[in-house]
């Protein structure tokens, strides 16, 4: 059997064919967005690394006319190959890509220009008679956007007549608001606040709304990460429809566990892997790369398609499964999710944080937008953070609650990536920093638990004395965790929050891969100095055994032999008490 490539950043679909490249087909959508999107101008979110770029280069060699003698090279044996549609090669595509835009704001409207400008130059290069003349490109550099648009426009008319329709593609609409949010808050507040000029920005929306419908354009799709108000941010365009959430398109971009299951089938030989088999592939994929749902309604989760075939080019390459977990998905980063809780109200924050930490679902209303006409816009609330964290990829929709109201939207955490992701957060917000090479043989070989909460301790001492009065029990966990993960005995591995099955989770759970070797099943309780005395300890303590009791009765730990269940109750660096259950 002849295996197909796997590619990272492939977007082309004559490259697919021509590299013999593994791939999903998502042509049905075409149709669908014809059909089914409810207008010609749909607004299409996914966070990054989600193939939202495929899309656009597969709306592009479908729909420009350009590319209709290569049609059976882009699309033989996809699905719309057999269900063509008569809108197939008839427009005159713009593609405007400004996913370079937006790094630092005094600098943005000469990089909106030359995003609009380099489109217009490869229009141009297709149509030599229908773009603009060579020698006005050349000049179109001192001119605004607007006037570029403007010029393109009116010299199109003229040359290719009123009848013809162009379609507008648009590539990260919204990447000048992310790279600002990221890169310069300040900034990102200025523009806000109209400190820098939009007015340039602003005029070419309002001139593309103009030319559509009455005007050439007649088609536009928008692909971005975050919700931004256009109406509000881009004075006038109010044009688009938002199809981000509608359950008919959540496998758009993304790989589906079908399609996955055919890349792998197309891609691996598993007689080469030393005994890896498909279903621990897939599994490990499910944990690292799985678990979104962008609607309430959509029958099924999909996975990142960038971070799946990077999983599976290291598979290859190294014949073995990654064993990283979080860097397989590069835009799952802790500083980024610094950059939306650091400035999210501090309560809003820890609420946040403590219900995904302890892999809880949370509650909010639909997704709200990014708005520049907010002029102090200083600190997120629960809902735009919500949002923010939904859109970025850190959370994801759960599916319809028989129970919901209809207005509340409940997210959790996709997958274990993204979950280790909000733990590190909490590592660094304490100001915690690992050290790999401990020496906790003592633990797996004699079931001795002090030497980690020994451990534990003396690194909770060392934190910086501005962060102890920041930690919390969703602290000593992680520091708990990441202790057990520094140890140099691969018989130990530590899991947090372990799903006993009944909607309860215990803090940490290390398992012994040491054959007959002593398992622990941990409850811990933290209470600053100020309110640690001896009835508060007590109280905590007979709280973590109440519930170690409900735990090893789960269907995971009630059967588990060699298994310990330790309630813990630290009070500020100290294990003030500790109580095995008999």
């Amino acid at each position: 059997m002849e295996f197909k490539h796997v590619c990272v950043g492939c977007t082309t679909p004559a490259r697919f064919r021509k590299e013999d490249l593994a791939f999903a087909d998502k042509t049905r959508y075409i149709k669908e967005l014809e059909e089914h999107a409810g207008t010609n101008c749909p607004l299409f979110l996914r966070p990054r690394r989600f193939g939202k770029s495929v899309i656009c280069d597969m709306l592009f060699c479908y729909y420009d006319k350009s590319q209709a003698e290569s049609f059976d090279v882009n699309f033989k044996g996809t699905w719309i190959y057999d269900h063509r549609t008569p809108e197939a090669g008839t427009f005159y595509c713009l593609r405007l890509d400004f996913s370079a835009v937006g790094f630092m704001v005094t600098d943005l409207l000469r990089q909106f220009t030359g995003a609009v400008i380099s489109g217009l130059a490869d229009f141009t290069s297709r149509y030599p008679d229908l773009g603009l003349p060579r020698e006005e490109l050349n000049e179109l550099s001192c001119k605004t956007p607007n006037d570029a648009l403007q010029d393109f426009v009116n010299n199109f008319r003229f040359n290719a007549g009123l009848d013809a329709q162009i379609c507008l593609i648009v590539e990260d609409y919204d990447h000048f608001l992310c790279s600002l949010f990221s890169a310069d808050h300040q900034a990102f507040c200025d523009l806000a606040a109209n400190t820098y000029d939009l007015e340039e920005i602003r005029q070419f929306y309002t001139t593309v709304k103009a030319f559509t419908g009455r005007g050439p354009i007649s088609r536009i799709f928008l692909s971005g990460i975050s919700r931004v108000s256009l109406d509000s941010l881009l004075s006038g365009f109010n044009i688009e429809t938002d199809i981000s959430d509608k359950a008919r398109f959540n496998a758009m971009a993304g790989f589906t566990r079908e399609e996955l299951s055919q890349i792998i089938d197309e891609t691996v030989d598993f007689t080469h892997l030393g005994g890896i088999t498909k279903v621990q592939v897939m599994e490990a994929l499910e944990q690292r790369c799985g678990g979104y749902r962008f609607s309430e309604q959509a029958e099924e989760e999909i996975f990142c398609p960038g971070a799946c075939l990077e999983f599976l080019s290291d598979l290859l390459s190294d014949g073995e499964i990654p064993r990283a977990l979080k860097d397989l998905n590069s835009d799952i980063k802790t500083r980024k999710l610094r950059d939306i809780l650091g400035l999210t109200d501090p309560a809003a924050a820890g609420e946040i944080c403590d219900a995904i930490f302890r892999r809880k679902s949370i509650a909010s209303g639909e997704p709200v937008s990014f708005s520049l006409d907010s002029r102090h816009m200083k600190t997120f609330g629960r809902s735009q953070a919500l949002s923010q964290l939904f859109c970025r990829g850190y959370l994801t929709r759960e599916p319809e609650r028989p129970d919901s109201n209809g207005l509340d939207v409940w997210y959790r955490a996709p997958n274990e990536a993204c979950y280790r992701t909000f733990v590190e957060y909490e590592a660094e917000r304490v100001g915690f920093s690992r050290a790999q090479g401990l020496d906790l043989s003592e633990v797996s070989e004699r079931g001795e638990l002090m030497p980690l909460l020994n451990e534990v301790s003396a690194r909770i001492a060392r934190l910086n004395p501005s962060a102890q009065s920041a930690f919390n029990e969703r602290s000593l966990q992680t520091v708990c965790f990441y202790t057990a993960m520094d140890g140099n005995d691969n018989a130990l591995h530590p899991e947090l929050q372990c799903d006993t099955g009944d909607g309860e989770h215990a803090d940490l759970f290390i398992k012994n891969r040491t054959e007959g070797g002593r398992q622990y099943l941990l409850e811990l309780k933290y209470i600053s100095d100020a309110k640690g005395n001896d009835a508060t300890v007590a109280s905590k303590l007979d709280e973590a055994k109440a519930q170690l009791e409900r735990y090893r009765k789960a269907p995971r730990f009630k059967d588990m032999q060699n298994l310990e269940c330790r309630a813990i109750v630290f009070v500020d660096a100290e294990p003030k008490a500790i109580e095995k259950l008999p």
